[in-house]
């Protein structure tokens, strides 16, 4: 990874971590999701960045993947357990990252605390060298500590140039996989709390699709969002047709149709995340607020 690289990760990192922080100062109950979807990905596109992802808002037993529609209804409530995850890119170069609230609560839960914590003891943990079980351990113990238990078919991932899901997945528990990271390396670790059982089961369409395959009938919109995920609301912001061509992204194959992903047993769920690069001298979390 050359120094290019690094401090490309490192801007969307910084235009990330800004972007959480007006997400949690704008999400208040009776707020619309939509409307804040809509300005936090409006400050990233104004900082300069791309958006590497639709912003996610899934609220309590969601875990990941709602982001909402044109025209959504759906309104914060107070005490909703809301994750918001995001993602900006510079030059394809992806900063991921992700914060869990909870509507009008000022203190943090244990639930909250848990994945928060988990999160904090990877950051003193990783370095080159470190085996992806080793990160998992460190993460279930975290969270076990707290009574709950992480979400265990949900990892974290590793990122490439406009690839968001590229590689290696990092798991919330130990898996005992012995693969270890190495010098060079772009990942997200995104530690997920919850009180249910500990596994997502897919939900309804949540908005959010991903060209899978460049063979592509609709040319123009593999140009404009090339291989990362978008959403319907953006069909509408940048499509004369949306409609027709919402239409037809849902019935092509080559279309992956994010569902929401929902907590088995509807126990709530929290999320903390960020962004790491690892060079052989430094480990940066670019994400960091």
């Amino acid at each position: 990874m050359d120094q290019n690289e690094i401090e490309n990760y490192m801007k969307a990192g910084k235009i990330a971590a800004n972007a959480i922080r007006l997400g949690l100062s704008i999400i208040r109950e009776g707020e619309k999701a939509e409307k804040i979807a809509d300005e936090i990905e409006y400050y990233i596109m104004k900082n300069n960045a791309g958006l590497a992802f639709p912003v996610n808002l899934s609220i309590n037993d969601e875990a990941a993947h709602y982001s909402p529609e044109i025209d959504d209804d759906r309104v914060f409530k107070k005490n909703d357990i809301v994750k918001l995850d995001l993602g900006a890119h510079i030059e394809g170069y992806i900063a991921d990252t992700a914060v869990t609230l909870q509507v009008g609560m000022d203190e943090k839960s244990a639930l909250l605390k848990a994945s928060e914590d988990a999160l904090k003891n990877v950051i003193k943990a990783v370095r080159p060298g470190i085996s992806l079980g080793e990160i998992g351990r460190i993460i279930e113990n975290s969270i076990y500590q707290y009574g709950f238990k992480p979400i265990y078919n949900l990892t974290g991932h590793q990122l490439k140039k406009y690839i968001l899901h590229a590689g290696i997945s990092i798991p919330n528990y130990d898996d005992g996989n012995i693969k270890k990271i190495d010098a060079g390396m772009a990942f997200a670790i995104e530690p997920f709390a919850t009180e249910g059982v500990g596994f997502v089961k897919e939900g309804k369409f949540g908005n959010i699709m991903q060209i899978i395959s460049e063979d592509y009938e609709n040319k123009d919109v593999f140009e404009k969002y090339r291989t990362l995920p978008f959403c319907t609301r953006w069909i509408y912001r940048d499509f004369s047709n949306p409609k027709e061509v919402i239409d037809k992204l849902l019935n092509n194959k080559n279309v992956y149709k994010f569902p929401i992903l929902k907590e088995k047993k509807k126990g709530m769920v929290s999320q903390f995340e960020h962004t790491f690069v690892v060079t052989s001298n430094e480990v940066y979390v670019t994400t960091f607020i």
